[in-house]
């Protein structure tokens, strides 16, 4: 018989989305989507029929959430037909004296267990011949890692299997640039000679792709995305490993939202409506947040009338933050003479980089006797 199992981290379920001007609408239905993945993440391992479920890390998104966020996790949670282990990450560092574990372990029962100490977690009173060797994160930055008492370990206690559970930032995979969060070497991962590693902290699933084999560590990214810095759909593995300890995994695409960034040059009323077009053809417009940023030029009247697109994009989407600095309304005779004196020196000087055909020199042009006016 193998081991299959469902392997997540970092939904942040307490994450107010503050850090955007958000509609109210938005942010609340942001918020509520970190627990509805939740759900069906365990939906989904149950009908899977894991036997085992790990969160790499950062459930919560600070080491002091509500009480009631705290409880509706527990209620979820306990939804999954087997044991489910929890790591404290870097964001729900582990306090012994804080709010939030004590008051997980007093409302979770016996099958939520709380990998909060530098020890091999037995999963055998379970039903599971596992054994999980967890790091967990002790404070929100760190320059060393809490991998040492594993290699430390003398002989590992019996099992079928044996698996590391970890949250931090992995050399050359997770940007980590000053040190500070609790750092892993691709060796050193290795080295610990575990049928596999479950990590998390970086959002981004890896290996990035649908499949992998025998991979002595995996990040499994972020399962429900929460930022334009997070360009997929969410992740998280469904693992097995057979009793030899050959391992396979497969990608399940797990977010209700997505985030998209998109850069526009657009130089007619066309090019708006095809972008029109192209965003209310998006799988899930409707459950898409888009940072739009618009360059090029328009011809004045559809430059005046570029609110009326911009209000069509946004009926296709569930969000749209748009940027339109640099589009610029195309300068013509008829702008100049609209704007200008006749005879004056940027009527004069205008007109002169009009005729000589340079629509880039004219309108830097434009913009800096505009901005002299002003």
């Amino acid at each position: 018989m193998s081991l299959k199992f469902l392997h997540t981290a970092d939904l942040h379920l307490g994450m107010t989305f503050r850090n955007r001007a958000y509609p109210d609408e938005v942010r609340e239905q942001l918020v509520e989507a970190r627990f509805e993945t939740l759900s069906e993440l365990v939906e989904r391992a149950n009908e899977e029929q894991c036997r085992l479920m790990i969160i790499a890390g950062d459930l919560f998104h600070r080491a002091n959430v509500a009480s009631a966020v705290v409880k509706r996790a527990v209620e979820i949670l306990s939804r999954f037909e087997g044991p489910a282990a929890i790591l404290p990450g870097n964001h729900d560092y582990y306090e012994p004296y804080g709010s939030l574990w004590p008051e997980f372990k007093e409302r979770a029962p016996e099958e939520l267990i709380l990998l909060s100490e530098m020890k091999p977690y037995l999963l055998h009173d379970y039903g599971v011949e596992a054994v999980l060797y967890p790091a967990p994160c002790d404070a929100k930055h760190s320059p060393a890692n809490r991998l040492d008492w594993i290699k430390e370990l003398a002989d590992k206690p019996p099992g079928k299997w044996h698996i590391g559970v970890a949250h931090g930032a992995v050399k050359g995979i997770s940007p980590d640039f000053e040190s500070q969060y609790y750092p892993m070497e691709e060796a050193e991962l290795a080295a610990l000679n575990l049928d596999q590693v479950c990590l998390g902290h970086t959002h981004i699933a890896y290996p990035d792709q649908k499949e992998a084999e025998n991979r002595p560590f995996l990040y499994c990214g972020t399962p429900e995305p929460d930022g334009f810095d997070c360009r997929h759909t969410g992740r998280a593995w469904i693992a097995e490993i057979d009793e030899s300890g050959q391992s396979y995994t497969r990608l399940l695409e797990t977010g209700r939202f997505r985030f998209l960034e998109i850069d526009k040059h657009i130089q007619a009323r066309e090019d708006l409506q095809a972008l029109q077009r192209e965003l209310a053809d998006l799988p899930g417009g409707r459950q898409t947040l888009v940072k739009l940023k618009l360059s090029g030029t328009l011809a004045e009247d559809d430059y005046n009338a570029r609110f009326t697109a911009y209000n069509s994009l946004r009926e296709a989407l569930f969000y749209l933050e748009i940027d339109d600095s640099e589009l610029t309304v195309e300068i013509t005779p008829a702008v100049i003479a609209a704007n200008y004196p006749e005879g004056s020196f940027p009527y004069r000087f205008l007109n002169r980089l009009a005729e000589k055909e340079n629509p880039e020199a004219l309108q830097t042009a434009y913009r800096l006797v505009e901005e002299v006016k002003r």
